[in-house]
C-alpha cells in the first residue's frame, strides 16, 4: 500500500503546526485558519492599494473565496498585495489555470465554481469529525485544516487528492464505505484500545511482554518503531508520519490494515539488525526460541526459524516476504515446543524452568522453578549425578558438568531419566529416601523439616496420605506403583483448604481455597512487602498458622497486628504500630506495601493480615513463596 499526499497538509489536518507561509489553527482548536470577522488579524494584502484591474467588491470577494478554501489567510480587505497573489497562483497552478497571481475571469469563476461545490461547509466538516479527518468543531470555515483533512481522506480512499470536496468525493465521504481512523492514542491511555494496540505491536515484533491496557515508556518506544519502520517501507509517503510514540490515527490504520505486509528487506543468516531482533521477538513469543531475543541471527536463531518454517509447511530456504509475512500473521502457528539449546549456569529461561521441574518432579530438589539456572539446579545437578552413579547408571556422565547441560541431557532428564527406577527400595537406602521426602514435600505431604534421608515414621505418614490422595492402598510402603506413582509429573497433591501464594516479583499475596469441585479458585489478593533483598525465603511451607493478634518484635520495638507464621520467625503481618494501640500507626509501612520494604515478613493491609488470621488455621493451607 502506497499513499501519496502533501506532508505539510497531513500534519495540519492531523492538527500539527505549519511551517511557513503564516500559521495553521492551534492543535484541538475549533474550526480552521482565521477568517474575515473572527479576530483581529493582518490584512490579506501587504500594503498595496491596486485592485489588479477589478472592482475592490470583486477583489474582495475573491479573496474571501481564497480564505474559505484555505489558500490565504487573513481578511478580506480588497487590497492587492503580495499574499493575495501568492495565493492566487497556487490556486492557478493546482486547477490548470495560467498561475499570473491576478483575479481574472477566468480564475474567479473557477472559484466560484468550487465554492459552489463545497455547499453544506458544516455538513463537510461534521462528517470528516465523525470519521476522525479532522480536529475541532465544525464552523463552516472550509480553512486549510478542512482542506487537509479531505485530503487525507481523499489519498485513503483513493481519489484525486485535491482537497476540494467534488462530487465524487462527495459521494464516497457520505457512503457507508467511507473509512473510520482509529481514535488516537497517547502516553496515559488505557483500557481495550491500548490492550489491542499492544497486541498489534507484540505481533510485528516491535513490543515484548504481555499487553496490560496502560499506554506507558514501553508501548511509546514500540509505537516509535513501529513509525520508524514504516518510514523505513516508504509506507508513510506523504502521510506525515513522524516517530514520535504517539499513535495517531493515520499510524493506527496502517498498523491495523489487513493487507499490511511487515516486510522490509530478506534475512541472511550470520546479520545483524533491528530485524533481527524483530523476527526473533516473534519466534520467541511464538514458543519457537526460548533463549532471550537479540539483534543477531545466530545458529539458534536459525534453527528456530527453520522449526518456524516446517510448521508453517514453507517451502524455501530463505527469509524473505513469504518468510516474513507468514511468520508476522495472526494465524502463525505456534510451536508445540522450543527449539531445545544446551544451558548454563547464569542462563534463563523455558528451557532451564523445565530442567529444574524435571528436578522437583523426580525428587531431587525442593527449591521451586523460577527460570534461572543459579545454585539450586547447580546442587540439584550434584545430586542427580550422585544418584546415577549409585544405580550404576551409564548416563551418570552427561551430569559430571553440574554448570551446563548438554541437549542430550536435556532431553533424558525431561524425557522420564528419573522415573527408572533401580529396582527394590529399601528403607536403609538414604539417597532414594531424600527423593521420595523432597517429592512428598513438594506435594505437600510433608513438611521441610521432614526432608532428613531417613524413612521413619513422618515418612510412612506422608506416604500413607499420598497413597490414599492417588487411588493406591494406604501401605506406607514405598512400593514400585506408589514411586512410579510419586515421581510421575501427574502425581496428585495434598488437597488443603487453602492454598496462599507470595509472589516476591509482583509484590501481591493470591489466596485460592477448594471449592466443591475439588479445585483451587482464587478468593482473595492482597498487596504486600516482603523482604529487601532476599529476605523473604521462598519455598513450600506447611505448619504455619495464626499467633497473635498483636505481636510485638522486640529486637526492632515495634508492633504488628493479626501475625500468622509461615516459618520460624517469618510472618505474615499487618502494617507497623510504635505502639500496642491502633493510632500509633507507622504510616511508612503503609506507602511502602507494593515493594520490598521489610526485615523478611509478609506486611498486609490490617484488613487482609485479619482476614488471613480468621480463615486460615494451621494445619489448613500450603503457603508458597516464589
Amino acid at each position: 500500500m502506497k499513499y501519496t499526499i502533501r506532508s505539510m497538509a497531513i500534519l495540519a489536518a492531523l492538527g500539527l503546526a505549519v511551517a511557513g507561509g503564516g500559521c495553521a489553527a492551534e492543535a484541538g482548536s475549533p474550526g480552521d485558519a482565521p477568517i474575515a470577522g473572527q479576530a483581529t488579524v493582518a490584512p490579506a494584502a501587504d500594503g498595496g492599494d491596486e485592485t489588479a484591474g477589478v472592482s475592490r467588491e470583486q477583489l474582495v470577494e475573491t479573496q474571501q473565496m481564497l480564505i474559505d478554501l484555505g489558500y490565504l489567510y487573513g481578511a478580506a480587505d480588497g487590497l492587492y498585495g503580495p499574499m493575495t497573489a501568492s495565493a492566487l497562483k497556487r490556486f492557478q497552478n493546482e486547477h490548470g489555470l495560467e498561475a499570473t497571481g491576478e483575479p481574472d475571469e477566468a480564475t474567479r469563476k473557477a472559484l466560484s465554481g468550487i465554492v459552489v461545490q463545497v455547499g453544506d461547509v458544516r455538513a463537510l466538516q461534521q462528517r470528516l469529525i465523525d470519521l476522525g479527518y479532522l480536529r475541532g468543531s465544525a464552523d463552516g470555515a472550509f480553512g486549510e485544516r478542512s482542506r487537509a483533512a479531505m485530503e487525507q481522506f481523499q489519498t485513503i480512499h483513493g481519489l484525486e487528492a485535491t482537497g476540494i470536496p467534488d462530487d465524487r468525493t462527495r459521494e464516497v465521504l457520505f457512503s457507508d464505505s467511507a473509512r473510520l481512523l482509529p481514535k488516537r492514542l497517547t502516553g496515559g491511555s488505557k483500557g481495550d484500545e491500548v490492550v489491542a494496540l499492544q497486541e498489534k505491536l507484540i505481533q510485528f515484533g516491535f513490543l515484548e511482554g504481555a499487553a496490560d491496557g496502560s499506554y506507558g515508556t514501553g508501548t511509546k518506544a514500540a509505537v516509535k518503531r513501529f513509525q520508524s519502520h514504516l518510514q523505513a517501507q516508504g509506507s508513510d509517503e506523504g502521510l506525515g508520519i513522524e516517530p514520535t510514540g504517539e499513535a495517531t490515527p493515520v499510524t493506527l490504520m496502517l498498523l491495523y490494515d489487513p493487507e499490511y505486509s511487515t516486510y522490509l528487506a530478506d534475512i541472511q543468516p550470520g546479520e545483524q539488525g533491528d530485524e533481527v531482533l524483530r523476527v526473533e521477538r516473534r519466534l520467541a513469543a511464538l514458543g519457537y526460541m526460548d533463549a532471550v531475543a537479540d539483534d543477531v541471527m545466530d545458529d539458534y536463531a536459525v534453527s528456530a526459524a527453520e522449526a518456524f518454517r516446517s510448521a508453517a509447511g514453507l517451502g524455501g530456504s530463505a527469509y524473505d516476504k513469504a518468510f516474513i509475512d507468514a511468520l508476522f500473521s495472526q494465524d502463525a502457528p505456534v510451536a508445540e515446543h522450543f527449539v531445545i539449546h544446551a544451558i548454563a549456569e547464569g542462563d534463563r529461561g523455558v528451557a532451564v524452568r523445565e530442567v529444574q521441574q524435571a528436578m522437583v518432579d523426580g525428587g531431587l530438589t525442593i527449591s521451586l522453578p523460577d527460570g534461572i539456572y543459579g545454585p539450586g539446579l547447580v546442587k540439584g545437578v550434584e545430586q542427580l549425578h550422585e544418584y546415577l552413579l549409585s544405580i550404576g547408571s551409564p548416563r551418570a556422565f552427561l551430569y559430571e558438568n553440574s554448570g551446563m547441560l548438554t541437549v542430550e541431557a536435556q532431553e533424558l532428564l525431561c524425557g522420564g531419566l528419573l522415573t527408572d527406577l533401580p529396582g527394590v527400595f529399601t528403607a536403609d537406602d538414604a539417597l532414594m529416601t531424600s527423593r521420595v521426602q523432597r517429592r512428598l514435600h513438594t506435594l505437600f505431604f510433608l513438611s521441610r523439616g521432614g526432608v532428613d534421608g531417613t524413612f521413619g515414621e513422618k515418612t510412612r505418614i506422608a506416604l500413607k496420605d499420598f497413597q490414599a490422595a492417588n487411588g493406591l492402598p494406604a501401605t506406607g510402603n514405598a512400593d514400585t506403583a506408589t514411586l512410579n506413582r510419586l515421581f510421575s509429573p501427574d502425581a496428585a497433591c495434598k488437597k488443603l483448604p487453602y492454598r496462599v501464594e507470595v509472589s516476591i516479583d509482583d509484590q501481591r499475596v493470591y489466596v485460592y481455597a477448594l471449592n466443591d469441585a475439588g479445585e483451587y479458585e482464587l478468593v482473595q489478593t492482597f498487596i504486600c512487602s516482603t523482604g529487601l533483598g532476599n529476605a523473604t525465603p521462598r519455598g513450600i511451607f506447611l505448619d504455619g498458622g495464626p499467633v497473635n493478634v498483636w505481636h510485638h518484635f522486640s529486637k526492632l520495638d515495634i508492633w504488628a497486628r493479626y501475625s500468622f507464621e509461615v516459618e520460624g520467625n517469618i510472618m505474615f503481618h499487618s502494617v507497623l504500630y510504635d505502639k500496642k494501640d491502633p493510632d500509633t500507626l507507622r504510616e511508612g509501612s503503609l506507602y511502602a506495601l507494593g515493594q520490598k520494604a521489610s526485615h523478611g515478613c509478609i506486611r498486609l493491609k490490617v484488613k487482609d493480615a485479619k482476614w488471613l488470621f480468621e480463615h486460615c488455621r494451621h494445619g489448613s493451607l500450603v503457603i508458597i513463596i516464589y
